[in-house]
């Protein structure tokens, strides 16, 4: 068996297999580097806490974890219940090596990462919420991919999407953006980057009814998104939607329609500022 690479994608693989391997991978790494690694396992070790205790830690609930965690791993049992206790409190952790602290954050991280498939499913983005955020809708018919700040990386229209007319299909891609884009919100809030505008489907933003528009060039398919970027809506022109080399030349043209209507919308942001100043 090939040995984890040390670093984020190693913490990726412990969180979702437990492998001792990947926890302890860390330890080959240059000294600059081990110190940035403890301070990722920190971020995701306060996330992994959020996640299972929530904003407001219910003492019952700090107890339990603590006791299934030291009960799976007796050895440390005094380290976890050190390094939660200190996180819940908000006070340091005392008479600890790092490499204890390390270990105790490891183990807790992928107790939660068990009680919690979410969790587990989305370690890539959890310990690196710079990637990519992919989303799909139930049919099955259509994938986007964002970026951090929400810009389109990518729209695809998977095999299917022939069969469907053109609004049951324009209904299909803005699921999947939505999808996309609720996993993309929930990584920035954790690191407090790209999430100041409210998180789409939570109803906060249902009163603002500011849209952009734009079109493909051969103008077969119109985009229409919120003032923060957000596909709102698919609109065909036309009802002969594959003629142009089928679903993946359709896919082409959509791409085309949103990213004219995301960079649209930061150009006449950007002119409004320059207006003001």
């Amino acid at each position: 068996m090939t040995p984890p690479v040390p670093g984020p994608r190693a913490l990726v693989t412990y969180m979702q297999t437990g492998s001792r391997e990947a926890r302890i991978a860390y330890r080959e790494l240059p000294d600059k580097e081990r110190a940035s690694y403890r301070i990722l396992v920190r971020r995701v070790f306060d996330t992994a806490l959020a996640r299972h205790l929530g904003k407001h830690p219910d003492k019952a609930r700090v107890r339990e974890l603590i006791e299934r965690t030291g009960d799976r791993h007796p050895q440390y049992a005094g380290g976890v219940r050190r390094v939660v206790r200190s996180t819940v409190d908000g006070t340091p952790v005392d008479g600890m090596s790092p490499r204890q602290v390390l270990t105790a954050q490891h183990l807790v991280i992928r107790e939660i990462a068990k009680l919690h498939s979410d969790f587990r499913d989305q370690a890539d983005e959890i310990v690196d919420p710079g990637s990519e955020f992919t989303g799909r809708e139930p049919h099955g018919v259509a994938s986007v991919t964002l970026e951090l700040d929400g810009t389109m990386l990518d729209l695809q229209l998977l095999r299917g999407a022939e069969r469907m007319g053109g609004k049951t299909l324009g209904v299909c891609i803005v699921r999947a953006w939505v999808d996309a884009e609720q996993r993309r919100w929930r990584s920035a809030k954790e690191i407090g980057r790209h999430d100041l505008f409210p998180e789409i489907g939570s109803g906060k933003g249902s009163g603002d009814s500011y849209r952009y528009e734009a079109y493909s060039t051969s103008r077969l398919c119109r985009a229409t998104v919120d003032r923060y970027g957000r596909l709102r809506g698919v609109t065909f022109m036309r009802n002969a939607l594959f003629e142009d080399d089928g679903r993946i030349g359709l896919a082409a043209q959509l791409r085309e329609a949103v990213r004219k209507a995301q960079a649209g919308l930061k150009d006449k942001d950007r002119a409004g500022l320059e207006a003001s100043v």
